[in-house]
């Protein structure tokens, strides 16, 4: 295999660690983990259907950026190094202005400072395509299971790299919008999320619906909540967690986590309304997930 190597550089402070780990993505299928030399990899499907293997790591330095191996067969045309760069640069909100939502935790004190010294990225895929399919793969599951699950379609249906056919690429919309529903069904174990899953796939190869497009909008927050909403499948939670996905940060995801937590921290056990709940995050305003994230994500010690 051949490999191709650069550093992408974000604006300053980056953690790559913090930002790769503060989010469950990082072991969901096709990406790997490695906490021993802090290393994630990811199998990689092109938009022109080419797929490599990713090897991303922090710069010299540990905060100058990502370092970028991409293991290929042939020459890496110019054209799909940027797009790499792009994608990349996506996964780790390279580009994401986070200095209004660092003010907020320096007012704050400890232990809101250690957020500052360059996390509150949290990871994504390259496309809002992937991450809708994973985020219905937590839906009503323990993380185990969400964890089979994506492992489960990416293995099925996943366009394999040259270097290693067992290992594969997440599949496209129109790769799992040409498999017939019992083949489907019979190959994952997705559950009651199959149909979902294979309609969102249909609308958007057909390009009923552009999840990219919608990604990329500068509409109010509430005009796209409700267009994820009207997805079959997407409740409150996990429209608030891909608002989240695509840099919105006002809406809470509220599920039994965020219940349970929220309890636990500010109600000394007892359950509150989720209007009380909510209520305890009013003080971050367009910040309101980042802060319930990095919130929760200070007593949380076990692995993904």
């Amino acid at each position: 295999m051949d490999s191709t190597h650069f550093v992408l550089a974000p604006d300053a402070p980056f953690d790559f660690e913090g930002t790769a780990y503060s989010h469950g993505w990082v072991v969901l299928a096709p990406n790997a983990w490695d906490e021993s030399s802090g290393t994630m990899h990811r199998v990689h499907r092109l938009a022109t259907g080419r797929v490599v293997r990713l090897e991303l790591r922090a710069g010299e330095g540990s905060r100058s950026g990502v370092a970028v191996r991409v293991e290929h067969r042939g020459r890496l045309p110019a054209a799909d190094r940027r797009a790499l760069e792009a994608d990349v640069r996506h996964m780790f909100r390279l580009g994401e202005e986070l200095r209004p939502f660092y003010a907020l935790c320096r007012g704050r004190g400890r232990p809101w400072n250690r957020v500052c010294g360059g996390l509150g990225r949290l990871l994504r895929s390259p496309t809002l395509f992937e991450d809708t399919v994973k985020t219905l793969c937590t839906t009503n599951v323990q993380w185990g299971g969400t964890k089979r699950m994506v492992r489960g379609l990416v293995d099925a249906f996943g366009d394999p790299w040259p270097g290693d056919p067992s290992l594969r690429a997440f599949p496209s919309a129109e790769a799992l919008a040409a498999v017939p529903a019992a083949e489907f069904d019979a190959r994952t174990s997705l559950g009651y999320r199959s149909a979902y899953v294979r309609e969102l796939a249909g609308r958007v190869a057909s390009g009923h619906l552009d999840l990219e497009d919608l990604a990329r909008s500068d509409r109010p927050t509430v005009e796209l909540r409700d267009e994820l909403l009207a997805i079959k499948g997407v409740g409150p939670y996990a429209a608030a967690t891909l608002l989240m996905l695509v840099g919105r940060y006002d809406e809470l995801a509220v599920d039994s986590v965020f219940r349970e937590f929220v309890a636990e921290k500010y109600f000394a056990g007892e359950r509150p309304s989720d209007a009380q709940a909510r209520a305890v995050y009013d003080g971050w305003g367009e910040w309101k997930y980042l802060a319930y994230w990095f919130d929760l994500w200070e007593g949380v010690t076990e692995g993904l």
